[in-house]
C-alpha cells in the first residue's frame, strides 16, 4: 500500500469527477475535487466536491437531502480524473431532474429535454413564503403520516380515525365532494363563493389524504401535487359539479379500486373547483399544514 493519492490535480489542485449511477449506468454529473474533498469522500462515503464558483469544500446533497453515496472510485488511463459509480438519493441535478444531461442536442442546435423533472427547485431551495406545492404537500402528507404511525387519540380525532379499524372516510369523501359541487351550482353555500370553495375544497384534500394513508399509500404513490396543479387548465364550473357528483358516487360503491390513480383524479377534481372559483389550491393546502402543524406541535409537547 501506498500514501501517494495515483492522482495528477491541475495548477488550481483540481480534478474532474463524473458522477454515475451505479444501478442505472446514467452518467448524472460533472464535478471537481481537490485532494480534500477526495479524501472526505473515502472517508464518509458521501460525494464531496469543491466548488470552483464559491470557492469551498460542499457535500452534495447538503441543502436538497439528494446526497450521493459511493458504490466505487475509478482512475482514468492517464490518472487525472476519476469515475464515481454511486447511489443517488432523489434527483441529482439542483433544476430537479435526475440528471444534470436532461437535455438531448439536437441537428439544428436546440435542446430537448428528455427526462422527467422529479422536484420543483423552489420546492427544496426556496423559502417558505414562496414554496411550491410540491414541497407543501409532501410536509402536509407527512403531518397526517405522524397522526397514523403516533396514537394521539386522546387529543386527536383525526389520530382516531387513521389508526380505526373499520372505514369511517370513504362515505366522508363522498359527502364532501356532493358539497363541493353544491357550491359550485349554489345548492350548498355557508359564506362567499371564495371561502365555501375553500372550507369544503379543503375537506375534499383531507379525507383524501387520509383514506390513503390509512391504506399506507405514500405521497409519492399518489402525488397530491401534479393532481392539484392540473387546476391551470380550469374548466367551467357546470362541467366541474358534474364530474363531482358522478366522483362522489364511485366513491359510495367502490372505494378501494385503484385507490391511488382514483384519489389523484379525484385531488385533480378538487383543484379544478377551487380554481373555478380563484382560489388557490396551493393556499387550501398551506391552509391546512399551518392547522395540523400546530395541533401535532401541542401533542407533542404534552
Amino acid at each position: 500500500m501506498t500514501d501517494a493519492l495515483p492522482i495528477e490535480f491541475d495548477e488550481q489542485g483540481l480534478a474532474p469527477v463524473v458522477i454515475q449511477d451505479a444501478g442505472t449506468g446514467d452518467v448524472l454529473m460533472l464535478g471537481f475535487m481537490n485532494a480534500e474533498a477526495l479524501r472526505l469522500s473515502r472517508e464518509t462515503g458521501s460525494v464531496h466536491f469543491w466548488s470552483r464558483s464559491r470557492g469551498k469544500l460542499w457535500k452534495k446533497g447538503e441543502t436538497s437531502g439528494n446526497v450521493l453515496t459511493i458504490d466505487s472510485i475509478y482512475v482514468n488511463c492517464e490518472e487525472n480524473s476519476l469515475l464515481v459509480k454511486a447511489v443517488p438519493k432523489g434527483a441529482t441535478c439542483h433544476t430537479g431532474y435526475p440528471t444534470c444531461y436532461y437535455r438531448r442536442l439536437e441537428p439544428d442546435n436546440s435542446l430537448t429535454i428528455v427526462r422527467d423533472r422529479w422536484f420543483d427547485p423552489q420546492d427544496v431551495y426556496g423559502n417558505a413564503e414562496t414554496e411550491g406545492i410540491e414541497g407543501l404537500t409532501r410536509r402536509w402528507w407527512a403531518a397526517y403520516e405522524e397522526l397514523k404511525n403516533n396514537d394521539y387519540g386522546t387529543q386527536s380525532g383525526t389520530s382516531r380515525v387513521l389508526r380505526a379499524d373499520d372505514d369511517l372516510i370513504s362515505p366522508r369523501i363522498a359527502d364532501e365532494l356532493e358539497e363541493l359541487a353544491g357550491v359550485l351550482d349554489g345548492t350548498h353555500r355557508h359564506k362567499d363563493l371564495a371561502t365555501d370553495l375553500e372550507l369544503e375544497g379543503g375537506q375534499v384534500c383531507y379525507w383524501l389524504a387520509l383514506h390513503c394513508i390509512r391504506h399506507g399509500l405514500g405521497w409519492s404513490a399518489v402525488r397530491p401535487d401534479r393532481a392539484l396543479d392540473t387546476a391551470a387548465d380550469a374548466i367551467d364550473a357546470g362541467s366541474i359539479g358534474s364530474l363531482l357528483r358522478a366522483d362522489a358516487a364511485s366513491w359510495r360503491t367502490d372505494p378501494d379500486t385503484n385507490l391511488a390513480a382514483r384519489a389523484h383524479a379525484t385531488f385533480a377534481l378538487a383543484g379544478q373547483a377551487c380554481a373555478s372559483g380563484n382560489v388557490s389550491p396551493r393556499d387550501v393546502i398551506a391552509g391546512d399544514l399551518d392547522n395540523v402543524s400546530a395541533r401535532l406541535s401541542s401533542y407533542q409537547a404534552r
